[in-house]
């Protein structure tokens, strides 16, 4: 099941947003409510907080959007396509599917969004400037303000990915002449941040302080994971740069006949084989793909007049992939499948599976090879 789903296309980008972000947006709602507007303008009603703590989370998400799109407008513009923006947790991410090709397109893109904050910053004081004879939009906007400008000062830090640390990894490229090390040092410091942040959670919820302990360690827990992570993908992308899904599948596809009931499969093809999905084959037709998540979901009393033909995923193009794909598009396939694998069809034909175990585990061998050249 995937995190995230679809809410718009704006400039031919989708935009998803992460389940992650509902919490955020939870946390901000609540704490606006609770804790800021009441305290810059005392004795309202409650009704009154809510609302102006719920309009504000609306105008930090399009914010938000806003500087991740400037992002992707630069990166489009540079020739470098995207897949799409997700907003998640305290931010967002443009999905990129190539690297940026120099140095300075680097700068130009991860320079992008702070200005874009920037000038959101500005535009918000000076509304606050201008309404401060009305209270509800004054204190709105200096809301605004406040967190543009913190959204700035935050994400100028020099550690990866946040976009202080691309511009730090743009001049380490510029001056090593090499993408991997600089994104390995940028990463480094991006994991020394996020280790300060949750130390700072840690100390604040010891002293009292529950609300701002639980922010900064779930940033920083969030900051570290995703630094990890994008060094991760950039080996990934230069470990793989020429590897083919036909390189890594299976060829031994094990399938189950679309009239085989759930006890046969179940016994002879769960227990024997210990896979998690099977394809599904009827008069050499493919029909879908059988997972013991489905077969768990008929009552076991059912299983002798249930067949795979009645409670498989019905095939479609989330579930195969050309043995000519690109090995990193086999991947981005798999993570929106659900399922963990895709089959690998040719000529209408099954001729292969992979499964993210597989990429996986040979990524973590070459990796090895990779660091150990180091």
């Amino acid at each position: 099941m995937k995190n995230s789903f679809k809410i718009t296309t704006i400039l031919g980008i989708p935009i998803e947003i992460n389940v992650s972000w509902f919490i955020i947006l939870g946390l901000i709602i609540y704490s606006l409510a609770e804790g800021y507007f009441p305290y810059v303008l005392p004795g309202l009603n409650q009704l009154f907080y809510w609302t102006m703590g719920f309009t504000s989370s609306l105008l930090l998400f399009i914010c938000l959007l806003l500087h991740e799109l400037s992002h992707s407008i630069v990166a489009k513009r540079n020739k470098l396509p995207i897949a799409g923006i997700t907003l998640f947790v305290f931010g967002g991410v443009a999905h990129m599917e190539k690297e940026p090709t120099s140095p300075i397109v680097e700068f130009k893109m991860a320079v992008a969004g702070p200005l874009v904050s920037l000038f959101l910053a500005v535009t918000f004081f000076v509304i606050s400037r201008l309404f401060q004879t009305s209270p509800i939009i004054w204190a709105i906007s200096n809301y605004l303000f406040i967190i543009n400008s913190v959204i700035v000062v935050f994400n100028m830090v020099p550690g990866f990915p946040l976009d202080g640390g691309r511009i730090l990894r743009a001049g380490l490229w510029f001056f090593l002449k090499d993408l991997r090390k600089a994104t390995k040092i940028a990463s480094i410091f991006g994991k020394t941040f996020a280790a300060v942040l949750i130390g700072l959670g840690v100390l604040s919820l010891l002293s009292g302080n529950i609300l701002s302990g639980i922010w900064f360690a779930f940033i920083g827990l969030f900051l570290f994971e995703a630094a990890e992570a994008s060094y991760r993908q950039l080996l990934l992308k230069k470990i793989f740069s020429k590897t083919r899904v036909k390189d890594v599948m299976s060829k031994n596809v094990i399938w189950t006949a679309g009239d085989e009931n759930i006890e046969n499969i179940f016994n002879n093809y769960i227990l024997k084989f210990r896979h998690s999905a099977f394809p599904v084959v009827k008069d050499d037709i493919l029909l879908g793909i059988l997972t013991f998540h489905d077969l768990k979901e008929v009552p076991k009393e059912e299983w002798n007049n249930k067949t795979a033909e009645d409670i498989c995923i019905p095939i479609n193009e989330r579930f195969i992939i050309s043995p000519n794909a690109h090995i990193t598009t086999a991947l981005s396939r798999i993570a929106g499948s659900g399922i963990g694998r895709l089959l690998v069809i040719e000529k209408k034909k099954i001729v292969g599976i992979i499964s993210q175990k597989d990429i996986i585990r040979l990524f973590e061998i070459k990796s090895h090879l990779e660091e150990d050249k180091s």
